[in-house]
């Protein structure tokens, strides 16, 4: 019976073996992990180590393919020698991802050879376990860790290897790393947009759109809007959401105070005891008009298309937070960039942390001294909207500000 058992393992592993071979690779990763053994009271051991690797392949966003073997020396208590095992086998994996870790439950079954008292003997074995994983900050490397039960259906593995002692489960803890063996597939580079409008030449129905025009969704230019019913079109509007009834000027922004505004700044903050003035819009103060402890994000410090070169506009809003630093020497200031999940999770952190470092060198290049900032990344990890609407996409595309105070 044992003999059919096996035979249907291996023949089940040469099928299912044949059809991975028939998966897309590019996707595919492998794992070397140490082992840690547990045995079951049947060995002639009481623990072991080892290890496992693994090599596998994603068949869907939440079920994995993978092949294992595992090798483990069990020392024995009985005297100075020791017995070992050899396994290959098949594993599926239930995954489920949230932001950098995953967790996940598998299952599967494989063959073992064992080595009791230099007698070898080979059976089906079954596996189950459950384990956690993190993407590390390199490139398409993780962490992992896991536990496995498993039950070796050979009954031949007590004190004296010609007594059926019956088989066992042994606990495996394994502990090690995770590579994308392929590597991650490449970004194909984005279409030309001659005009930068936003629209992909090949879709522009209305080339040689001139800068700035607002289109739709073929490039062509949508009627002015005038969100905040201020008079001046979004496009050219450099104060947004101006309320209602405010007069403003060219360029939508209320025109400069004249000599006894209590409040240049608009801080809240009256002039005579406004100790910080020229505080950026959207930054809480304190009693006398200073920058408190706070994470501001910034959805219109932009960048280029894919990469980290600020705009125009982007700087014109780092020059008025640069000023307030100026004045406020206590303050300093970590940047954070965060994207959207359009790209691969490492081309999206790596963004990320170049688009800060882009921020920081540019305030730096203002006068703000650089041991008063510090930047980093966090890609897709951090959304605060969702990434299934483009709405949703371009609220998590921003710069965050987190003001400290000594």
């Amino acid at each position: 019976m044992k003999k059919l058992v096996l035979a249907a393992s291996m023949a089940a592993v040469a099928h299912s073996v044949s059809a991975f071979e028939l998966l897309d690779l590019s996707k595919a990763y492998g794992a070397g992990m140490f082992s840690y053994v547990e045995t079951n009271n049947a060995r002639p051991s009481d623990y072991g180590t080892g290890f496992q690797l693994v090599a596998g392949v994603p068949l869907s966003a939440h079920l994995n393919l993978e092949a294992t073997s595992f090798l483990s020396y069990l020392p024995r208590n009985t005297d100075d020698t020791a017995d070992g095992n050899l396994g290959l086998g098949l594993d599926l994996l239930v995954i489920q991802r949230e932001g950098k870790w995953s967790s996940f439950l598998l299952g599967g079954f494989g063959a073992v050879y064992d080595d009791v008292s230099s007698q070898g003997q080979t059976a089906p074995y079954v596996n189950l376990g459950f384990g956690l994983a993190r993407a590390l900050p390199w490139k398409n490397l993780s962490v992992r860790g896991e536990v496995r039960g498993v039950y070796d259906f050979n009954d031949n593995l007590g004190y004296d290897p010609n007594v059926k002692a019956g088989g066992g489960i042994d606990l495996r803890f394994n502990l090690g790393l995770v590579y994308g063996l392929f590597g991650q597939e490449p970004v194909p580079p984005p279409p030309a947009d001659t005009d930068g409008d936003g629209v992909a030449d090949p879709s522009d129905q209305c080339p040689n759109t001139p800068p700035g025009t607002a289109v739709d969704a073929v490039g062509c230019p949508l009627p002015p809007a005038d969100t905040d019913g201020d008079g001046v079109v979004d496009t050219l509007d450099q104060c947004p959401d101006t309320p209602a009834g405010t007069v403003v000027d060219a360029r939508g922004c209320p025109p400069p105070a004249p000599v006894g505004n209590p409040d240049l700044d608009g801080d809240g903050v009256l002039n005579e005891v406004d100790q910080c003035p020229d505080t950026p819009k959207g930054f809480k103060v304190d009693g006398v008009g200073c920058m408190v402890e706070q994470t501001v994000a910034l959805q219109s410090v932009n960048f280029e298309f894919g990469s980290d070169a600020l705009t125009a506009e982007a700087k014109a809003i780092l020059d008025g937070i640069a000023k307030s630093l100026a004045a406020q020497t206590a303050v300093k200031v970590q940047v954070t960039g965060h994207t959207d999940s359009l790209g691969p999770q490492s081309y999206n952190l790596t963004l990320s942390q170049k688009r800060a470092k882009s921020v920081i060198a540019y305030l730096t290049s203002t006068g703000v001294a650089a041991e008063r900032l510090s930047s980093e990344g966090e890609g897709e990890f951090s959304p605060i909207a969702s990434n299934d609407t483009e709405e949703g996409r371009a609220k998590n595309r921003r710069v965050e500000f987190k003001i400290l105070t000594q």
